[in-house]
């Protein structure tokens, strides 16, 4: 008798399961290729840095070609992970920011990095990615722990990766510090779920929460769940930069290495959004989008959102370092996305999409502009930093404008976008926010006025770099060489110069970026009926159920 048979369980799941997870496949082999680099050339650094981009164009591929397709059955794995639209957008968003990450390095980073150190960065790279993409996938809180902390054990490291440099070993120290203790109070609040309702399903928990609350309505049954949701809530606010879990942030972004500042400022707060937008929407919706605790919770949410904005716009008022300014601002716009997240109480109407969709729509619209704007304006600022006489505050970037006129238009882009200014498409992706919130109604209207006069605010701190560009010469304050031409590298002017043209691209054609959005803002908001076809002969998980859960399949976009 065969080996498997006799244990009765497949070693390796099938292809139907496995399918609509390409992406992560792609990232597990490009990680073991990276790792083998070393051993078939002398100097792995460059050689790791192209395996790591070929593996991330693969896994965008095979995601267009075959994930895109394999959202029918959305639960996997006995409702481990959840494949859909959304989180299909999603993967698509972050491994071509990813690419964008890696060219970064070859034109900033690349030439001051040790030999040798490659293969470790981008395993740890790839391991940040895999996380990332997990966090998408999954409304199962034990896959939800593993995702975060697949996703934050590496940026630990990778914030820290300058060994020679003291700030950032400082500012690595502080995020593991931070992550540790509010991963401990995630994984305190799950336990309380899982010995209340035995359960680890978000849909599964959300029915057996209704339950309690129609037997005993009291006050008093939702204290558990709040206080469950309070941990998760601060958990992943955490990765999102969400006040007051921000302290972290700047540090950490000044004392890492410019690509690291770069990625960690859209690829983390996007994953963590993500991941938050799929709990709570799940749970929203297993209870009916009623009840005090998903009220409060709602208003939480939309208050640290209003907070975040402000906190991370006041505090960029003051800041001369570069780096540190762009991650108060990247704070900001978290504070922004966060807002949006707030509707998980708005119920889908009769011909109006509602809450879930509402909320996926606006965030990974505005994800999609973000990414440009953030990575450009990173790129341009390691650009100027690795100059002759260059460095990473915003005096340096004095009479850029004669310096070097292309790298100079395109930070006004960024900085204008980043404002939400048009003809950039930071303006409509601020502006899809600010609509969705208004046509809500009731207090979101009270975050609508938040965003605006955050917009306002903001648009100082930004300006100043302007100001520093095109009106200020070396001799107010910068340095002696900032009348000397900048000659940047020429992959790194023409990744900022591409990210420049996506975003007046993007304005011009906001409408089919919205509509692609609109139709990828789907959630799986609990299990189909019946689980993911399976080969006739393979064998089920001893002691695991179907995925159940009455959900009706959703169909793919254009169907």
């Amino acid at each position: 008798m065969p080996f498997l048979a006799l244990i009765g369980l497949p070693l390796i799941p099938p292809w139907t399961e496995l399918r609509p997870f390409v992406v992560e496949l792609w990232l597990i082999a490009a990680i073991i290729a990276v790792l083998l680099t070393p051993f078939f050339v002398r100097k792995p650094n460059v050689a790791t840095g192209l395996v790591a981009l070929t593996g991330l164009f693969l896994a965008l591929v095979s995601l267009i070609v075959v994930g895109a397709d394999a959202t029918g059955a959305n639960a996997r794995f006995g409702g481990m992970l959840v494949s859909d639209h959304f989180a299909v957008l999603w993967k698509a968003l972050l491994l071509v920011f990813a690419s964008g990450i890696i060219l970064m390095w070859f034109s900033t980073t690349a030439d001051t990095m040790h030999e040798g150190d490659g293969p470790e960065f981008f395993t740890l790279f790839l391991g940040a990615c895999l996380g990332m993409s997990l966090m998408s996938s999954t409304s199962n809180l034990l896959m939800l722990v593993m995702a975060v902390e697949l996703t934050s054990l590496p940026s630990y490291v990778l914030a820290g990766f300058r060994k020679t440099d003291r700030i950032g070993s400082e500012a690595s120290l502080k995020y593991v510090l931070f992550g540790a203790a509010t991963s401990s109070i995630m994984i305190y609040g799950i336990s309380m779920l899982y010995g209340i309702y035995g359960s680890l399903q978000v849909d599964q928990l959300a029915a057996s929460v209704l339950a309690t609350f129609q037997a005993n309505p009291t006050p008093g049954a939702y204290i558990p769940l709040v206080l469950a949701l309070a941990g998760i809530i601060i958990g992943v606010g955490f990765k999102i930069s969400a006040v007051p879990l921000h302290f972290w942030c700047p540090d950490v972004f000044q004392g890492a290495s410019i690509d690291v500042s770069a990625f960690l400022s859209v690829a983390s707060k996007g994953a963590g959004l993500t991941l938050l937008l799929r709990v709570l929407m799940s749970l929203a919706h297993g209870l009916n989008y009623q009840g005090e605790a998903l009220v409060a919770t709602a208003a939480v949410v939309g208050v640290i959102g209003a907070v975040t904005a402000t906190v991370g716009n006041s505090a960029a008022l003051w800041q001369e370092n570069i780096k540190r300014m762009l991650a108060y601002s990247s704070i900001a716009h978290a504070g922004y996305m966060l807002c949006a997240l707030s509707m998980l109480v708005r119920a889908p109407g009769a011909n109006a999409p509602g809450g879930p969709e509402n909320a996926a729509h606006a965030i990974l619209l505005y994800l999609a502009v973000y990414m440009f704007m953030n990575l450009g304006a990173f790129t341009v600022a390691g650009l100027v930093a690795r100059a002759p006489g260059g460095g990473e505050n915003v005096a340096d970037f004095a009479d850029l404008g004669r310096r070097n006129p292309v790298l100079a238009a395109a930070m006004a882009i960024f900085m204008l976008s980043l404002v939400g200014l048009p003809p950039f498409a930071g303006f409509f992706a601020k502006l899809n926010v600010m609509i969705v919130l208004g046509n809500a109604s009731g207090w979101w209207w009270v975050l609508v006025a938040v965003i605006g006069v955050n917009t306002v605010v903001s648009l100082y701190y930004y300006v100043r770099v302007l100001r520093a560009m095109y009106l200020s010469s070396g001799r107010e304050g910068a340095r002696e060489t900032a009348t000397v031409p900048l000659d940047a590298h020429p992959l790194g002017s023409a990744l900022a110069v591409a990210c420049a043209l996506m975003l007046l691209v993007m304005f011009f054609f906001f409408e089919p970026l919205s509509g692609l959005a609109r139709r990828y803002a789907r959630l799986s908001l609990d299990r189909p009926t019946a689980p993911a076809a399976v080969a006739p002969n393979s064998a089920a998980a001893p002691g695991v159920a179907p995925a159940g859960g009455g959900r009706v399949t959703i169909a793919a976009p254009g169907e």
